[in-house]
């Protein structure tokens, strides 16, 4: 005689229950991006290199010219006048020499500005630093053909 066989049957709750703590405990540890303090729409380029994310120091150019300087996170920035902005260089650099300067100057900010901003990093003996910009992938032109 055959035996009849009984379907097993296995309770999910305890596993959806762990699959939504799991998913509470990622999103309240998360860190978002805060907001900047000074927003700037940067222009766009085609280059992929990435600037560090921390150990910078921000150097931003607002669409009317004034310029800000701040750490990586932005919260902290403060307004420098033209005239101060060599000086300001030089005592943000003393903090931290080994900070990675980061020219993050509007789309719109007309180039004399920049020109000026630049001449100050020559006079503060900072040669190197990096251009913010926005990516923008390149058309493809192959298909143009």
């Amino acid at each position: 005689m055959a035996r009849k066989r009984l379907g097993i049957k296995i309770d999910m709750t305890p596993m959806v229950d762990v699959a939504f703590l799991l998913l509470i405990f990622f999103m309240s540890t998360t860190q978002f991006k805060p907001p900047e303090a000074v927003a700037v729409r940067l222009p766009a380029s085609s280059s992929e290199i990435h600037i560090p994310e921390t150990n910078t120091i921000l150097l931003t150019v607002t669409e009317d010219g004034r310029m800000y300087i701040s750490s990586e996170q932005g919260m902290d920035a403060q307004e420098v006048p033209p005239g101060n902005l060599v000086p300001a260089i030089v005592s943000w650099r003393s903090r931290n020499p080994d900070a990675v300067v980061v020219v993050k100057g509007d789309r719109e900010v007309d180039f004399g500005t920049i020109a000026d901003l630049m001449d100050a990093l020559g006079e503060s003996k900072t040669l190197r630093f990096n251009l913010m910009t926005d990516f923008k992938k390149p058309k493809d032109r192959s298909s143009d053909n």
